[in-house]
This record gives structure tokens, C-alpha cells and sequence, in this order.
């Protein structure tokens, strides 16, 4: 049994906050994103399990459209906030959970990381997630990102992980319905994040909550990672 893999991937909660999806498909944009987004799990749909995360994102997002003129002050200060579902075949890696070894010292060889790197005396080395990634960007010649490679070479459609970015984040603003006292539990803040390479995993996406009152005519395809 694939231990790392995340099992009933329709049944979990996701949110997504940005100026508007499109259509009817998510297109991934490198680089479009607010916050970290666009940096550290490479290019991605980028998703919650907290909806108050996906506020908070959908503020930065609504925020960078209005510094840059395209969007109207009369909102909510926050954009649009997407109920997001994925396909029961999706696959999903949980960083959490051990990976096989043996495949993971595979794909590290294959992506030029040198043997003097490997030769761990437990395996527990190569099975963690974040040790594994790191290990990557000894590859040659490695374009893209470390975590991204890994989670595409090891057949997965997207990861679930603890986003290392959330330890130096301190910016909670009071104006977007959020009571971020209430968010003192460790178990649920700072959320995990669900960065979905394949988007064809996502079968469906509905706006829950919607805090643009007043619109300029402008292109938001190319803010909705």
C-alpha cells in the first residue's frame, strides 16, 4: 500500500482565494501568485484546508490588483474566495507520510544527485519528504523546482504539505472578517497547503464567499494562481 498517498481526495476541504478562475479550467501560471505562491512549491494551484488562509490570499491578491490600478477601493478587502474539489482518483502526496526509499534514491540518482549524497545508514533519510527535496538540488543540471520534481517524478498530482513559509508570517490584517485570536490552536493554524500540479485532478470550483462590490473591466485570469 502507498502509505503517502492521500486516500478519498474528494472529501477534502479546499479553498482558494484570487481575483476570479476563468472558464471552466484551472490554467497554471508561473509566477501569478501573492505571498509565496509563486516560489516555493513551484508552479502549482495553489489551495487551503483553511478558508481563512485562502481570505488572507485572496486580500494580498485584491490588494496587489489595486496597487497596480486595476481594481476599485468600494470591496469587501478581499476578492473572491473558491470551494475547490478534487477528482477521487486524484493523487495526493502527504509530505507527512514515509516515502519508499528505494524509489526515492531512484529518482535522486536519476536527477544527477551524486552517490557520496545517499549513503544514509538508515533509510529513514531518503523516506522523509523534506530531506528528499532538499537532496534534490544536489541534482545537475536541475531546472525547476526541487519539491515540484519530486512529487511529479514519484506519479503524484499534487502534495499536501506544512508550508515552511507560515513560521516568519505576520501579517494578519483586522479588515477582512477574520478573528484571528480564535486561531491560537496549533492543530489547525498555520494550515497545510495542497499545491496541485495536474489540474485535471480538480473537477469542480464554486465561489462561496465574494467581497467585490464594485469591478473594473480587467483581465483576471493572470492573478488566479
Amino acid at each position: 500500500m502507498d502509505t503517502a498517498r492521500i486516500f478519498n481526495p474528494e472529501a477534502m476541504e479546499l479553498y482558494h482565494g484570487s481575483m476570479g478562475l476563468i472558464g471552466d479550467k484551472i490554467n497554471i501560471q508561473s509566477g501569478k501568485g501573492v505571498g509565496w505562491n509563486a516560489l516555493t512549491l513551484g508552479d502549482a494551484f495553489y489551495t487551503s484546508l483553511s478558508v481563512d488562509a485562502a481570505c488572507l490570499f485572496s486580500h494580498l491578491v485584491l490588494q496587489k490588483s489595486r496597487l497596480k490600478g486595476e481594481e476599485a477601493f468600494n470591496n469587501l478587502g478581499f476578492a473572491k474566495i473558491f470551494k475547490i474539489t478534487l477528482s477521487k482518483n486524484a493523487s495526493i502526496l502527504d509530505a507527512d507520510k514515509a516515502l519508499d526509499a528505494s524509489r526515492v534514491r531512484s529518482i535522486l540518482l536519476c536527477a544527477g544527485v551524486p552517490n557520496r549524497y545517499l549513503n544514509f545508514p538508515h533509510d529513514d533519510q531518503l523516506s522523509d519528504f523534506f530531506n528528499a527535496a532538499d537532496l534534490i538540488c544536489y541534482g545537475k543540471g536541475l531546472q525547476g523546482n526541487h519539491n515540484e520534481y519530486l512529487v511529479r517524478e514519484l506519479g503524484y498530482d499534487g502534495l499536501l504539505i506544512q508550508e515552511k513559509a507560515w513560521e516568519n508570517w505576520d501579517y494578519y490584517p483586522t479588515d477582512i472578517g477574520i478573528d484571528w485570536s480564535q486561531l491560537n490552536d496549533p492543530k489547525i493554524w498555520p494550515p497545510k497547503t495542497v499545491a496541485i500540479y495536474n489540474t485535471d485532478s480538480v473537477v469542480a470550483f464554486e465561489v462561496i464567499r465574494d467581497g467585490i462590490i464594485e469591478s473594473l473591466a480587467i483581465d483576471h485570469s493572470e492573478l488566479q494562481r
